[in-house]
């Protein structure tokens, strides 16, 4: 990355970039290891005897609270999760996601399950056509691809923040992400033009918000 343009800490919803807690691995069914199991779980400051406990508790909530691979249904999912699991001193932050209408129409159209599959967790969220809920802290908007099972990369991870810069005067906020979501928008549709020579997978500029981790307690 670009350090004349990216910040030292940075909030993004990729999980190239950060480790995402719960992932599929914490589902009992999808054949996750303890190699896989005690990394995430330490980075998060989660002791190992409450392993057991947080792949019950995922699986239990699979396609309810939680969705594939790695989205939470509501915040008020994702704070439970993080009052039942993640100590209170540990480096863990519930961001949502949103979209403009017509980007989540277009993104509805590009990621809808063929018949007999079942939509990932982005999409099953998306169909309900909720506002993002008033009581985070805005951060700004991420360029974000999406790959067919539901996995998201940054625009960072295609080495694209110079090019944004040079061609569209994109400059990074002090979280790493662009406070004009127009031009947000303009940067997603050159990540996805023959130009920028990305990962050819739809791409869409997200406001990301960040949560309390607790209810009635600041971010």
């Amino acid at each position: 990355m670009d350090a004349s343009l990216v910040p030292p800490t940075f909030r993004t919803a990729s999980g190239c970039l950060a480790p995402l807690i719960p992932d599929t691995w914490a589902l009992d069914w999808a054949g996750g290891t303890e190699a896989e199991w005690l990394p995430a779980t330490a980075r998060f400051g989660i002791p190992p005897d409450r392993l057991d406990a947080l792949i019950q508790w995922v699986s239990r909530r699979f396609d309810e609270d939680f969705l594939w691979p790695n989205v939470f249904l509501t915040r008020e999912a994702a704070q439970e999760f993080c009052a039942t699991f993640i100590p209170s001193g540990g480096d863990a932050f519930i961001l949502g996601l949103a979209l403009s209408t017509a980007d989540a129409d277009d993104f509805l159209n590009q990621t809808a399950p063929l018949p007999g599959q079942t939509a990932i967790g982005l999409h099953q969220n998306l169909t309900r056509r909720l506002p993002p809920s008033g009581s985070g802290m805005p951060l700004g908007s991420e360029v974000l691809g999406v790959e067919h099972g539901g996995s998201l990369h940054s625009s960072l991870c295609n080495g694209l923040e110079r090019a944004f810069a040079r061609h569209l005067g994109a400059q990074p906020n002090g979280h790493g992400l662009l406070d004009d979501h127009a031009l947000a928008q303009r940067c997603a549709a050159y990540a996805g033009s023959e130009d920028a020579r990305a990962e050819p997978i739809p791409w869409q500029a997200w406001v990301l918000t960040e949560y309390a981790r607790a209810v009635g307690r600041p971010p």
